[in-house]
């Protein structure tokens, strides 16, 4: 078995077999200890293993079993509260991502909103042909539709839309600074 007793001490050999006899007795049991920090099983598993891995990587210096349980029950819990520790990073940056998108969303909305009320204002301050274009062509309306739609030419409502831009640009001009202090 790799475990020999001497005078309450029992020593151990960490060769194959004797590794796999300690895995096999304490497997289960750290994963449970590992699973009171976690609540997570399948972390859990993983951080035993990890400290498996690193026993195995350094069992030469070890010659004792309480040496072996020592190190396999301080390993566990030190990954364990490590897995912590970074889980709660983790979710803090997730918390602090979601809070800037609920913040970035809301300023955004705001920005369209007042976007969209300034320049409907600015429309209404049109004529009444060039109001009905210009909101025409708002709704994603083509010149050829909105001309259908109004029964006048293509060319009339190309002219009436040049125009209301630059009245827009106008009635605008003082937004300007908003609207990229907004962006």
């Amino acid at each position: 078995m790799g475990i020999e007793t001497s005078h309450t001490i029992i020593s151990v050999k960490l060769n194959e077999q004797g590794f796999h006899d300690i895995f096999n007795k304490y497997y289960v049991t750290l994963c449970l200890f590992a699973n009171q920090y976690t609540e997570n099983q399948d972390a859990s598993a993983d951080i035993v293993q990890d400290s498996f891995a690193k026993l195995w990587q350094i069992r030469e210096d070890f010659f004792y079993l309480h040496q072996v349980k020592s190190f396999l029950y301080t390993s566990v819990r030190n990954k364990a509260l490590n897995e912590i520790e970074h889980s709660k990073v983790v979710l803090e940056y997730a918390q602090k991502v979601i809070e800037k998108k609920k913040d970035s969303f809301f300023h955004d909305a705001v920005v369209e909103e007042e976007t969209y009320r300034i320049v409907s204002e600015a429309i209404d301050k049109l004529p009444d042909q060039m109001r009905a274009i210009m909101q025409l062509a708002l709704e994603g309306k083509k010149n050829a539709e909105i001309a259908e739609q109004l029964n006048v030419s293509a060319e009339t409502v190309h002219t009436l839309k040049k125009i209301a831009y630059k009245k827009l640009r106008e009635y605008l001009k003082g937004y300007y600074y908003l609207l990229f202090f907004f962006i």
